[in-house]
């Protein structure tokens, strides 16, 4: 028998069944590969920025919101205040000197204070020193750090006229209101002198004139601790 008797077959037919096609894999797909790709570096980027890589020069990115202390001393040390107490030579602190009860006030000049009349409005100054009771002052305290003084003759308080803070303001008794211009600080001089300190000026009682002699008004003056305004209270 021929070859052409056994396979009456056409020339070219596949025996053996049908063949299962070929499976494709994604990817074989060039445009899901770019997609891919992309979406890689994407991710890449984004975690070099989150991680602060690319800083400037190279340097940590620091959040605007978080301070940079310099040193520990610089954080722990407190900022002073500026002092709103005008400074005053001899220190203006309170003195050891007696606080309370009728007191002679005497200058370095041996004077002592005292007015010159008995009415409203008479001025202080300087006198020869007698004891009388118009050269007696009540000193009684006031508040923290501050006292009046009362004439023990005529019931009425040293006041600075007017409630001047101007250098040469004068001294004078009135009657007695509690008012600041009424109030006074004895200050140390680091002798048993002390200086006469109006409370509302921060100025020192004072002979107008440095000769001191008597008649000589009291004013107010700069505080310096001269001679002139050195009061021995007893």
């Amino acid at each position: 028998m021929s070859a052409s008797e056994e396979r009456p077959d056409p020339a070219g037919t596949v025996y053996g069944g049908r063949r299962r096609a070929a499976r494709s894999s994604p990817l074989t797909d060039p445009l899901l590969r770019v997609a891919l790709g992309v979406g890689l570096v994407g991710v890449l980027l984004g975690v070099v920025f989150a991680t602060g890589l690319l800083g400037d020069d190279g340097e940590p990115v620091v959040p605007a919101t978080v301070g940079v202390t310099t040193s520990a001393a610089e954080a722990t040390t407190p900022v002073a205040e500026p002092s709103l107490t005008p400074s005053v030579e001899p220190s203006p602190t309170p003195s050891a000197a007696p606080t309370t009860g009728p007191r002679v006030l005497r200058a370095a000049s041996g004077l002592c204070l005292g007015l010159d009349g008995d009415g409203k409005e008479a001025e202080a100054e300087l006198a020869v020193c007698t004891g009388a009771p118009e050269q007696q002052w009540v000193v009684s305290p006031a508040g923290t750090g501050v006292l009046t003084l009362t004439n023990a003759a005529y019931g009425q308080c040293l006041d600075v006229e007017g409630g001047s803070r101007d250098d040469g303001g004068r001294l004078l008794q009135f009657p007695c209101h509690g008012g600041a211009n009424q109030q006074w600080r004895f200050g140390r001089t680091g002798t048993s002198a002390v200086l006469l300190i109006a409370a509302h000026s921060n100025k020192c009682a004072q002979a107008d004139d440095d000769a001191v002699e008597a008649g000589d008004d009291i004013r107010q003056r700069q505080c310096d601790g001269r001679p002139a305004q050195q009061w021995t209270v007893s």
